[in-house]
C-alpha cells in the first residue's frame, strides 16, 4: 500500500474552465460569440447572412445582439438546421451543415486571436506552467492553447491524451476539442502546408482520426486560412447536439476516471456547470466519489478556485466533505504559490 500511496503523490489533476483562460485575455462565452459573429460578417458576409437569419427564427426577433443571446440554445437549434438538411440528404459534409462548419471555424478564430503568442503571455500563465510536475494531468474544457503556449515557452512537453507517452512532462486532457485539432484527413489534392499530428485513435475502436496542429498555436498562421480549408477546429459546441461531436472523441472520456482516484491534489480553477451540460454533469458524477476513497490515505484535498459562490451548485454532493476547500477568488499567483506546496 505505500508504494501505491508514493506514486499517487506524485502527480496531481487540474481540471480547468473558461475563467483559467480569462485573465489572459481569451473571451468567455458573454463576449466570444460577438466577437466571433463579427470576424464572420467581415470575411464571410454570404454566409453570415444564412447564419444570422437562423438566428433570427431561433431568438423570433428582426435584429440579433448576440452579446446577448443563448449561446447553447442557438447552437442547438443550428443542430435542428443541420438535422433537417441530413434527413433531406442535403448534409454538405458528414463533419456537419456548411453552416456550422463555418460557425465552429469562427468561433475558434475569435479565440486563436485573442490567445496570446509565446512573447505576450502574462506571467502567471508561465508560473503556472512551471509549477507542473512530471505526470500531472490537465483536464481542460476550453477550445484554447493558451496553456500548450505556456508550456512551450518554458520548455516543457505535453502529450494531449496519451499515458504511454513517457517522454512528455504533462498530459491534456481537452474534453470539449480544441481550435488546432480536425477530425478526419484533409480532403484537398495538394499537399497539407501545415504539419499535423495523429492522437491514435485508430488504434482502438474509433472510424475516424483526430489531428492536432501546434503551428495554429501561433495567431498569425490563422490569417492565411479560411473556412473550408485545411483549418477546420474541431470543437465541441455547446447544446443538445455536443452528444454527436464527442463520440469522435470518446477515448478522452474514457481514459481520464483514473485521473480523479490515482492523483493527489485535485484543482477546478475557474469552472462553471451549465444546468442542462448533462454529459459533464454526469461526468463528475461518476468520477468524484473516487476522490473521498482515497482522501483518508493520502491527505488529499479537492479545491475548487471560483470567484462565485454560486459554483457550489456544481458539486451538490460533496458540498459538506471534508477534504472539499472552496475559495472564492479569480485565479491569481497567490493560488499558483498554494499549488507548489500542494
Amino acid at each position: 500500500m505505500s508504494d501505491f500511496i508514493d506514486f499517487i503523490s506524485k502527480n496531481r489533476l487540474f481540471i480547468l474552465g473558461a475563467g483559467f483562460s480569462a485573465g489572459a485575455g481569451i473571451p468567455m462565452i458573454g463576449t466570444l460569440l460577438s466577437e466571433a459573429m463579427a470576424i464572420f460578417k467581415c470575411e464571410s458576409r454570404g454566409l453570415f447572412e444564412r447564419v444570422n437569419n437562423h438566428a433570427k427564427i431561433c431568438f423570433q426577433k428582426d435584429y440579433i445582439d448576440f452579446n446577448a443571446v443563448d449561446f447553447a440554445h442557438f447552437c442547438t437549434f443550428l443542430e435542428y438546421i443541420e438535422l433537417r438538411e441530413y434527413g433531406g440528404g442535403e448534409r454538405f459534409s458528414d463533419k456537419g451543415s456548411r453552416e456550422k462548419i463555418a460557425f465552429k471555424y469562427y468561433l475558434s478564430k475569435a479565440i486563436a486571436m485573442n490567445t496570446p503568442d509565446e512573447d505576450e503571455i502574462p506571467e502567471m500563465y508561465c508560473e503556472f506552467a512551471k509549477q507542473l510536475r512530471k505526470y500531472d494531468i490537465v483536464i481542460t474544457f476550453n477550445w484554447d492553447t493558451l496553456l500548450e503556449t505556456a508550456l512551450k515557452k518554458v520548455g516543457k512537453t505535453y502529450a494531449y491524451c496519451s499515458f504511454e507517452d513517457k517522454e512528455a512532462d504533462v498530459y491534456i486532457y481537452k474534453l470539449h476539442g480544441s481550435v488546432n485539432w480536425r477530425l478526419g484527413e484533409t480532403l484537398f489534392p495538394r499537399k497539407p502546408n501545415l504539419t499535423w499530428e495523429s492522437l491514435n485513435f485508430k488504434i482502438g475502436m474509433m472510424d475516424n482520426e483526430i489531428y492536432y496542429c501546434n503551428d495554429l498555436l501561433n495567431k498569425n498562421t490563422w490569417s492565411q486560412y479560411a473556412p473550408f480549408s485545411e483549418v477546420e477546429p474541431f470543437i465541441v459546441l455547446p447544446g443538445y447536439g455536443k452528444g454527436f461531436d464527442l463520440r469522435h472523441i470518446a477515448p478522452l472520456w474514457y481514459k481520464p476516471e483514473n485521473a480523479f482516484a490515482y492523483t493527489k491534489n485535485i484543482y477546478i480553477i475557474g469552472f462553471e456547470l451549465a444546468d442542462d451540460d448533462y454529459f459533464v454533469r454526469s461526468l463528475f458524477t461518476h468520477n468524484l466519489p473516487y476522490v473521498e476513497d482515497y482522501c483518508d490515505d493520502l491527505n488529499k484535498i479537492l479545491y475548487i478556485i471560483n470567484p462565485d459562490e454560486k459554483v457550489k451548485n456544481n458539486f451538490p454532493f460533496i458540498d459538506n466533505s471534508d477534504y472539499v476547500k472552496y475559495i472564492f477568488e479569480k485565479f491569481s499567483m497567490e493560488h499558483i504559490e498554494l499549488m507548489k506546496e500542494g
